[in-house]
């Protein structure tokens, strides 16, 4: 049984810094943390995602109350951070571009690149 609210408050220092509503802006989020930051940050979400997950998946994705809409976005932070904290050992992989080089398009379609991922 899913609960009807979910506290959260415990999270709340992170989701006011990670609970950005784009790609782009979390992506950066994480460019200009250092890796102590990242790694608070996935220590506290961490044992938490299952049950923030379990908790949002009972609302479609355009439908998801707007005081859990950070949570949400705060939840879609930590793919932006794991690899940093599990993998490279740093906000990013040594053996890597730098992710702000790339060009962001709209769709697989799209020939006329973005001039930001704030799309």
């Amino acid at each position: 049984m899913v609960a009807e609210t979910l506290d959260f408050t415990d999270l709340e220092p992170f989701v006011k810094q990670w609970g950005l509503p784009t790609t782009h802006d979390r992506l950066v989020k994480r460019l200009n943390s250092s890796f102590e930051d990242l790694t608070a940050f996935h220590a506290a979400m961490t044992p938490r995602l299952d049950e923030i997950i379990q908790f949002l998946n009972q609302f479609s994705l355009d439908a998801i109350p707007e005081r859990y809409q950070a949570l949400a976005w705060t939840t879609l932070a930590m793919c932006e951070v794991d690899d940093a904290v599990s993998k490279w050992g740093a906000p990013t992989s040594p053996l890597a571009a730098s992710p702000l080089r790339f060009t962001y398009k709209k769709s697989f379609y799209d020939n006329k690149p973005q001039a930001s991922g704030n799309e």
